[in-house]
């Protein structure tokens, strides 16, 4: 196909210059536009698959696709100028982006700051958004199709090879083509329901890339090899971020996120004013320039998606790493709104989660408390400690990502779907007090060489506490209790982030019999945690996660 360098098109209107890609569909060149006097890339079909039986089809979807890859106006999508045929092959023309691509930058061992990542995945999430509004999924988000433009911090999707129309939930034949590490397993099926959640995989996989600089393995053999999470690789990433890649990259759709906003919600919100400098004119690092390329993407076999040796999620369940302390306010905002109602006593996370109605764990397992229990041989309960009669005043160091709820006199209705931190075993509770303040409640836990701190989010609908460990100051067992009032996603998000992000969909399933009062009780437990789920007579529903070795 080298053949083709030198042949100009349109009557002399183009040149093909140097070929820049070659996959097995597509072909792509850099090109000059005479008229203009312009550098441009031209991708065209590879004219080795004309005697394929499919060729005429693929040149079909080729040019529809061209067309309303030409809608899809984004600073942050690859400009479409021009769309012709000659000689029977369809052409597309494109911007020509000097600069490098995300790939060469990152790898083989240079990962990025969070921040940085962070700005270049949200300009990618932007122009996803105007994809999906198009109709259109890309199907191959990766650090090879995402050019850092030189000169700038900015960044350009590029490469829509494989891109397809999606119609939202119906049952569509895709082409099983994928790229191993950033295709979900989805996309390994010729007929499977095609979602923006196939993009929001391959977005939260390439941000996974871009902080470890490890690609991910990929989703089909992810039953058998379990897939590190991102702070087990860079512990200093922030446990946010790493609760989005891993949400972002459940192998079920149904448990990844269903829109881009809806994921860009769950990434942290690290500073930014320390970004690296851009790539100067020139590229003096060295590195090769990169543009476009057709189609450079592994075509593997389609295989059988089966639900019980493909589970949700297979990261593998490790102790999580104390994060960087960072300030926020939005739930401090909650809870001015709504100070006025007066504390529960010590001890209500427990005691308004237990009923007699309720199924008590088995024997093995002692009950989850962060507060004194009521044992077999009551002993009296500790004073209540009063709550600080002045909350904690607010940072001055805002978390942006998750908009604050605006106070007013009278309206509330918006606490029942405020978002409510999971914090997880192992994290420092020096990160807690940066995001909540102090506790309202504070004392000796019931379990060895622990103490409690219990803190009212929203009274008489939200409370959530900790048993942290005397010697670390590390969470030991985390616990929440919600009235039923509170939206179902809040408390299912909340147990994502008590488990590190790694809830399974049977955890999911025992949770959903609990909230839809099929049962009172769920216990669960893995390699390093033990949980419960129970449902009481007030109807509150009461989480608590511990390290296995506890109790």
């Amino acid at each position: 196909m080298n053949s083709l360098v030198g042949k100009t098109l349109q009557s002399g209107k183009y040149t093909l210059d140097q070929l820049l890609g070659e996959g097995g569909f597509g072909i792509t060149f850099r090109a000059t536009h005479h008229y203009l006097q312009q550098t441009v890339v031209i991708k065209t079909l590879n004219a080795l698959n004309q005697g394929n039986l499919e060729f005429t089809q693929v040149q079909q979807q080729f040019q529809d696709e061209g067309r309303r890859l030409a809608l899809c106006n984004h600073p942050n999508i690859v400009r479409v100028s021009d769309f012709f045929i000659e000689d029977g092959m369809p052409y597309i023309v494109m911007d020509y982006i000097p600069g490098q691509t995300l790939e060469d930058v990152v790898f083989p061992d240079r990962p990025l700051p969070e921040a940085t990542a962070l700005h270049y995945i949200r300009q990618v999430a932007a122009a996803l958004q105007v994809v999906h509004t198009n109709g259109l999924l890309h199907r191959d988000v990766k650090p090879q199709n995402i050019m850092l433009r030189q000169g700038t911090q900015d960044v350009v999707l590029i490469d829509f090879g494989i891109s397809r129309e999606f119609t939202m939930g119906a049952t569509q034949a895709h082409t099983s083509i994928t790229s191993a590490g950033y295709a979900p397993i989805e996309q390994y099926m010729s007929q499977a329901k095609r979602t923006p959640a196939t993009d929001i995989y391959g977005l939260a996989a390439t941000l996974y890339a871009l902080l470890t600089a490890h690609a991910p393995i990929a989703a089909i053999l992810r039953d058998r090899q379990p897939m590190p999470a991102p702070r087990d690789l860079v512990p200093q990433i922030t446990p946010a971020t790493n609760q989005a890649v891993v949400r972002g990259m459940a192998v079920d759709a149904h448990y990844r996120p269903q829109t881009i906003a809806e994921w860009v919600n769950l990434l942290s919100s690290v500073a930014s004013s320390s970004l690296p400098p851009a790539i100067p004119v020139g590229n003096p690092t060295g590195n090769p320039t990169r543009n476009p390329a057709g189609d450079p993407i592994s075509q593997m076999a389609t295989q059988a998606y089966s639900p019980a040796n493909l589970p949700a999620s297979t990261i593998a369940p490790v102790a999580p790493k104390p994060a960087r302390s960072r300030q926020g306010t939005w739930l401090f905002v909650i809870v001015a709104m709504l100070a006025s109602a007066t504390a529960a006593a010590f001890g209500a996370i427990w005691h308004n989660a237990r009923s007699p109605q309720v199924p008590q764990p088995p024997a093995a397992i002692a009950p989850p408390q962060t507060i004194t229990p009521t044992p077999s041989n009551p002993s009296p309960p500790p004073t209540p400690i009063a709550p600080s009669p002045t909350p904690p005043p607010p940072s001055p160091d805002p978390i942006p990502s998750v908009p604050s709820p605006q106070p007013t006199s009278t309206d509330t209705s918006g606490s029942n779907s405020a978002p409510v931190p999971g914090f997880s075993t192992g994290v420092a509770e020096q990160t807690i007090v940066a995001k909540l303040g102090e506790p309202s409640k504070s004392g000796t836990g019931y379990w060895t060489n622990t103490r409690s701190a219990q803190y009212d989010l929203v009274p008489d609908q939200v409370t959530v506490a900790y048993l942290y460990d005397k010697d670390t100051a590390k969470v030991r067992q985390t616990e929440a209790s919600f009235a039923q009032s509170i939206d179902r996603a809040v408390m299912v998000e909340t147990l994502n982030g008590m488990v590190d992000g790694s809830l399974t969909a049977p955890i999911e399933e025992g949770f959903n019999s609990v909230w839809k009062r099929n049962s009172n009780q769920y216990t669960f437990s893995t390699a390093t945690l033990k949980g419960t789920i129970e449902r009481n007579d007030r109807d509150r529903i009461y989480i608590a996660v511990w390290e296995a070795d506890l109790h």
